[in-house]
């Protein structure tokens, strides 16, 4: 998904843009110990702290509102300078508690950070906040991620901080801080189960036109069935459903049964016992991109106390492992009787499940033609190879033997690359012929 197409300027009348450009901007680096990228920062004080991502400013002699750049704090229902009087979900109070204290500290005056000064979402200025702590100014998104009170959402437009904000939101859920921690609003339901979350976010072809084709999997590994009545699921973007839930909430009769894995597609179409549709209109998963603008995502569970129990955020930047590296090899047949194979060259038992074979896009190695995931109990013993068939029918499937269904003539004859994957983006083997290199 593209995205940062919802944020890019509105028309906004030329006097507004010149009065924010006229309020004392100054150049410099965008992020802390870097050179690269530059951005315009200007000071601004601020008037009303809103929740953990808005705040209203004093610039230029005109009361802006500002949407911190790079986060999503949870959502406050009510907003009001008492915190008693504060309403909204778990961890959202917290975070705008640090907001809160921040700017108190730094006497209220901010510092507003933009690579380009005509950003917004919606009608409100997208900026990174600074605040004064410690005699220098800080980043308050900074300090939000390291405190495990925001979700990453990263941005194409200002992206200058994306990849070190995916570093500390990682870092924060590896050491179960804030929103990471499973049980910090209340005990929720089966807090004893362990439950895993992965998504498919790169559809394949156009992910705007095969919404069916990304998904969020809920896998129960417990051993008893696992009941998601009042439980949902979202990515980083704020998308409200029923009853006002921030992203898809599952009807009460939904359960996993021990050991099995929900699917919950994006697009819309019929349900069935362990599939259902989150029937949006819009593809809601980040592809991968890299370098400091790194793009991606993350999908995340949450109990009906409020509490983040599953989570899944691509691509893997912090405490990253793969339960298959070195276990696995890959073999092409790019001409003829097209496959690829997938052999267990360890002496145990793999499950391929939380892995997929990508075929890349032989112009354009970093990205994919399609992608063949593997649900979780999908083992294979010591010397075992599965054939994956490009073409041919997935109702012809066996254990060993998968279809694609995309016809007879897939692989390219000159040159091609294929890797096996993690979902969460971590290449665990790969494979390549003619002028094609996987190094």
């Amino acid at each position: 998904m593209r995205r940062g197409l919802l944020v890019l300027a509105v028309a906004l009348p030329a006097a507004t843009l010149a009065a924010d450009t006229a309020a004392a901007a100054r150049r410099g680096p965008c992020m802390e110990g870097a050179k690269r990228p530059r951005c315009v920062f200007q000071d601004a004080r601020a008037v009303f702290v809103a929740d953990g991502d808005t705040i209203r400013v004093r610039l230029a002699g005109r009361i802006r509102t500002v949407r911190f750049t790079g986060i999503n704090a949870m959502e406050l229902t009510r907003y009001s300078k008492y915190p008693s009087r504060r309403r909204g979900a778990c961890h959202g109070f917290e975070a705008t508690a640090l907001v809160e204290r921040a700017v108190k500290r730094s006497r209220w005056k901010v510092r507003l950070g933009a690579q380009r000064l005509s950003s917004r979402a919606s009608r409100r200025l997208r900026r990174s906040v600074w605040v004064r702590r410690g005699g220098r100014w800080r980043d308050l998104s900074k300090l939000e991620l390291k405190a495990g009170l925001a979700l990453w959402l990263p941005n194409h437009i200002e992206n200058a901080h994306n990849r070190e904000y995916a570093v500390l939101a990682q870092r924060a859920a590896a050491a179960r801080k804030g929103l990471y921690d499973p049980d910090v609003c209340r005990a929720g339901p089966d807090q004893d189960l362990p439950i895993g979350v992965s998504v498919n976010w790169d559809a394949d072809g156009n992910d705007a036109q095969n919404l069916a084709g990304e998904w969020i999997e809920v896998h129960d590994g417990g051993g008893r069935d696992l009941r998601l009545g009042g439980w949902w699921v979202r990515d980083s973007w704020l998308r409200h459903g029923r009853d006002h839930v921030p992203g898809y909430r599952f009807p009460d009769s939904t359960v996993v049964p021990a050991g099995a894995t929900l699917r919950l597609r994006v697009g819309c179409g019929a349900g069935a016992a362990l599939e259902q549709h989150w029937c949006l209109k819009e593809s809601a998963f980040e592809n991968v991109s890299s370098g400091f603008a790194t793009m991606g995502d993350g999908a995340y569970l949450f109990d009906p106390q409020g509490d983040l129990r599953a989570w899944e955020i691509y691509p893997c930047l912090v405490a990253c492992s793969d339960p298959l590296a070195g276990a696995v090899r890959l073999a092409v047949q790019p001409r003829r009787d097209e496959s690829i194979s997938v052999m267990n060259t360890s002496g145990g038992p793999v499950d391929l499940g939380g892995h997929l074979v990508k075929l890349h896009d032989a112009g354009s190695p970093d990205q994919f033609v399609f992608g063949y995931p593997f649900r979780p109990g999908t083992v294979l013993q010591p010397g075992e190879t599965m054939r994956i068939d490009p073409g041919g029918s997935p109702s012809d499937d066996t254990r060993l033997e998968r279809h694609v269904g995309r016809g007879p003539y897939v692989l390219a004859d000159g040159k091609g690359l294929v890797s096996l994957r993690t979902t969460d983006d971590l290449v665990t083997a790969c494979a390549d012929w003619g002028a094609a290199s996987c190094r």
